[in-house]
């Protein structure tokens, strides 16, 4: 079964493809690809595409597959159109439509806590984002400070090599 919206995201993705002979919309195939390789585990295209020649013609109609007046029933991409359109298909539009996709599906954030569980108070919190914001640069450029040259000067003729601009250090003014 595929899920709602599939559609929806791999339709942002530009096609790269020529107008003229196209018979399948790049979003179909994206999902094709997507769902053979998330369902059934299918990870080569010629595994995806057998996995499309065995669905049933209610999952090919929601996929977005053209319907063949014909034969009666829904066409299915071949390896050929699958590998043509993924390596034409560009990957950081693909990845930020995959991402956009994904980030409407993450639960909302949990509130702060303390690792014993409790919740954790405003002061605390402050202190931990502060401790992650640190980068190595900061942290190494007060290795340039001696034993005997820890006063507020030295400290002071430091802050520029630091990268910081216009931030205030606690307890140096």
């Amino acid at each position: 079964m595929v899920p709602s919206g599939l559609l929806d995201a791999p339709a942002r993705v530009p096609d790269p493809r020529d107008r003229r002979g196209r018979r399948f919309a790049l979003a179909t195939l994206l999902a094709v690809g997507v769902c053979a390789m998330t369902c059934a585990g299918h990870n080569s295209l010629v595994a995806i595409a057998e996995w499309a020649r065995r669905c049933e013609q209610e999952v090919l109609a929601r996929l977005g597959c053209p319907y063949d007046p014909f034969a009666g029933c829904y066409r299915v991409p071949g390896e050929r159109t699958l590998r043509d359109a993924f390596a034409r298909v560009d990957p950081a539009a693909l990845t930020a439509a995959g991402f956009a996709r994904l980030a409407k599906l993450r639960p909302p954030p949990l509130a702060p806590s303390a690792p014993d569980g409790t919740r954790e108070r405003g002061q605390r919190r402050t202190h931990r984002e502060m401790t992650r914001a640190r980068t190595p640069a900061v942290n190494g450029s007060f290795d340039d400070v001696s034993a005997g040259q820890t006063d507020r000067t030295s400290v002071k003729r430091m802050i520029p090599r630091l990268g910081l601009p216009n931030r205030h250090i606690v307890g140096l003014t």
